[in-house]
Parts: structure tokens; sequence; C-alpha cells
């Protein structure tokens, strides 16, 4: 019974044995299974294809208007304010040569009327003298007499070649009462002040009748359409601009713009803030005195520039560029910076820029680009 035992026990053994050394050659038979390289991943970029231009380095100002032209209206004489087609009222318009004010000067008048005719009795009291001593000067003399009218301006004298006819006039007074009569003349033109130039009344009330008194004050009157735009720009920008360049302005809110041209550039920058004044000239009949308008200037042109965002350019020095799938660095020059744009060289034509910001970017990133 004992031998028994021990006999199926070393049987089970031996089947044990002889089951784990054929599980551990089969098992060695298999072949194991291959491993599987890590697949690559992209990240999906915006990008833009560079096209290098000649571009325009813009400088922003803003500023007034002020008058290109304006007069200060001073009546010369006293008088009463007589009434005429126009009153002379704020936002009056008047053409060249219409009358603004119109002064009584009727008295003045009588007075000139009465000097011219005096003048006349004086000179034909010497013509029979001239026709005797100086018969060489008389018809000329003669012909000037018969033009003298009261009603009408003096004539000019007639040339003096002969000093001793000269020295003749000279003593009846002549000459004295001629210019005399001119200096009245002279007063009398400026009881009538008409327009300079096309244009409008810009200041100032008087109403017919009111007397006015000679260095009153009364108004003044502006040239319509044409002003001038008055700014100050950093003197670091002063270099980049010069006489003749172009302005491009409009209203904040409004979308009517309106194009001029500089035509003064101080000499000087102001020493408290460092800024330059200028001064562009611009036309419109929409335009007024004291308007504020904003823009740009048109300075320098820079070749082979290209405008891109200024987020795009990574510590003002370089930006990124793909090429064959991977991002690199490019290192380029910001010419200027206008709002959120940059205007930048040292890229190729046609070089993929990289057009979107992506956090945690790095030289080497594989990238695939978005179609079109």
């Amino acid at each position: 019974m004992k031998k028994r035992q021990i006999i199926i026990l070393a049987s089970t053994l031996l089947i044990l044995i002889l089951g784990y050394g054929g599980c551990s050659i089969l098992a060695g038979m298999k072949k194991a299974p291959e491993r599987k390289a890590p697949q690559k991943t992209f990240r999906l970029v915006k990008v833009m294809e560079v096209k290098n231009d000649t571009l325009v380095k813009l400088i922003a100002v803003q500023g007034k208007l002020i008058a290109k032209e304006k007069v200060e209206i001073f009546p010369e004489v006293t008088g009463r304010l007589l009434s005429t087609n126009k009153p002379f009222k704020l936002g009056q318009k008047f053409s060249k040569g219409e009358v603004l004010l119109s002064i009584d000067g009727n008295e003045s008048m009588l007075n000139l009327k009465s000097q011219r005719s005096s003048f006349i009795s004086a000179l034909s009291q010497v013509l029979p003298d001239i026709k005797i001593d100086y018969p060489d000067s008389f018809d000329a003399w003669k012909a000037f007499s018969d033009n003298l009218n009261p009603n009408e301006l003096l004539p000019v004298l007639p040339e003096l070649s002969d000093s001793k006819l000269k020295s003749f006039l000279s003593g009846r007074n002549v000459f004295q009462q001629y210019y005399a009569i001119r200096s009245l003349e002279d007063r009398q033109s400026k009881f009538t002040i008409t327009a300079p130039f096309d244009g409008s009344v810009s200041s100032g009330i008087v109403n017919a009748g009111t007397v006015l008194r000679a260095g009153q004050k009364v108004g003044e009157f502006t040239k319509d359409g044409v002003y001038e735009f008055e700014a100050a720009i950093p003197g670091k920008d002063a270099v980049d601009i010069e006489v003749g360049d172009f302005v491009n302005l409009k209203v904040d809110g409004s979308m009517k713009s309106f194009k001029g041209k500089i035509i003064r550039i101080a000499s000087s920058l102001d020493p408290n803030n460092q800024r330059i004044s200028l001064y562009a000239e611009l036309k419109g009949d929409a335009l007024k005195e004291g308007l504020y308008l904003e823009g740009t200037i048109e300075a320098a042109q820079i070749n082979n520039a290209i405008s891109v965002n200024h987020n795009l350019v990574i510590d003002d020095e370089y930006v990124y560029l793909v090429q064959d799938t991977i991002l690199v660095k490019k290192q380029v020059e910001i010419k200027d910076k206008f709002k959120e744009n940059a205007l930048i060289t040292g890229l190729q034509e046609g070089d993929l820029l990289l057009n979107q910001v992506i956090q945690g970017a790095y030289e080497g990133m594989l990238v695939k680009t978005e179609s079109k």
C-alpha cells in the first residue's frame, strides 16, 4: 500500500514537470508583439505668405483748424452806420469787393467837393501865366485842368521837367492844394469797408444806425474754405517729415475725411514737451475754424517691408516662420509702429509667416498650416 502511494505521487510530479516544460517550450516559440513608435502630433496654425512692398510710415496727429486768412475790422473814421444789402452779423457771407460796412460820410464828401472846386478855380488863374511864360508845358496843364471835376477823383499831375515852372506852381500853392485833396479822397474811401476776399463774418454784430468810432473793433472777417491744421508731434518723428508731405484727417465719429499738405514746420522743439509744431493747409466747404481733427501724416517710405500685427514680433526682435512643418525663428527689424501694426523688414518674398500668437511656441515645434 505504501509502495503504491509512492508510485502515484511520483507519477503526478512527473506529469507536472513535463507540463511545465512543455508550456515553457511553447512560450519560447511564440513571437513577442512589436512595439509601436510614438505618433507625432502637429499643431494646426495660420500663416501668411510674405509679400514685401514699399510702405509709408504713418505718424499720428491731432489738432484743430485755424483760419488761414482772417482780418479784424476797425473803422478808421467816425460816423453813423448805414443800411446795406447784407447785415454785418455772425455767419453772414460776402463776396470779394462786396460792401461790409458803409459809414455816413456825407459831410466829409461835401467838404471834399468844395476843396476840388477851389483847386479848379486856383488852377484856372495860373493857366494864362503858364501859357505866356512856359508855352511848352501849357497844353499838358490845360488838358489836366479840363479833366478836373468836383465829383470825381483828381487825375495824376502832368510830368514836370521845368524847374522854374515847378517853383512857380509851388509859389501859387498848386501842389499843396492838390495833395491836400488827395488826402481827403483817401480818407473818404474809408467810409466804405469792402470784403478783401470771399468769406463770412466770424465775430461781431453791428446794426444800422449805430455810431461807430475810429479805432473801434466791430468784428472779424474770415476767408471760407481754406484753413490751417495746427498740430504737434514728438521730436523723434520730426526727422521723417518735410514740407509737402500729406496728412489724412477726419472728425472723430464722422466718415468724411480731408486731405491736406504740410506747408510749415517749426524750426525748434518745445523744450517743455519735446514736441514740434507743424501746419498743414486744408480746403473744404465743410470745414470750420476751431474744428478738432485727428489722423495721420504720410511720412518716410520704407522699402521691402511688410505690415503685421505687432504681437507677432517676439521681444521686438524676431518672428516665427514655418519651414517644412517646423517653426523657426527669424530676426527682423521694426521700422515703425502704428496702433496695433508694425512695419518690419528682413523677410524674404514667399516666406510663410506664423500669423497667430501661440502660447508656449518654440523653435522646432511641429506645425501644420491651415488650408485656405
